[in-house]
């Protein structure tokens, strides 16, 4: 399933199932990253091999929350993500691909509910506390 949806549009890697199976850590963690360009396309601008494991862990870990991907992330979890473990990418690949369409949605919307992080020194003022309940309300009807 992840071989044939990899093939298909707008992917197209033309891969088969022993070249899939003879993927580097880093080969396969790029192909996550594929699909979450096609997800986002702010993903696009990353170049995993200059990328550092902890921004890597942040950005493919949180963007996985993000898609509501069903796991605990324990700090070896995230680990065996940015080390390529090959049957933790299998299976983010797989229930990345067989949920494509529903992903889509999600990741457009996702920017738009994400709550602001404002330091509380700001929460003090009154305008400050106006904006951000305004700001939750759009949400809200967003």
């Amino acid at each position: 399933m992840i071989v044939d949806g990899l093939n298909r549009p707008p992917f197209m890697c033309h891969l088969s199932m022993v070249e899939f199976d003879d993927k580097a850590p880093l080969e396969l963690l790029e192909l996550v990253n594929r699909v979450f360009t096609h997800l986002d396309s702010s993903h696009q601008a990353v170049d995993m091999q200059k990328e550092t494991q902890e921004k890597t862990e942040e950005r493919v870990c949180g963007f996985l929350k993000v898609l509501g991907y069903p796991c605990d992330f324990n700090p070896n979890y995230c680990r065996d993500i940015v080390n390529g473990e090959k049957r933790t990418l299998q299976h983010i690949l797989y229930w990345l691909l067989s949920r494509l369409p529903d992903l889509q949605r999600k990741a457009y919307t996702a920017k738009f509910l994400v709550p602001l992080q404002i330091p509380d020194e700001y929460m003090h003022d009154e305008e400050m506390r106006n904006t951000l309940q305004v700001y939750k309300d759009l949400q809200a009807e967003f």
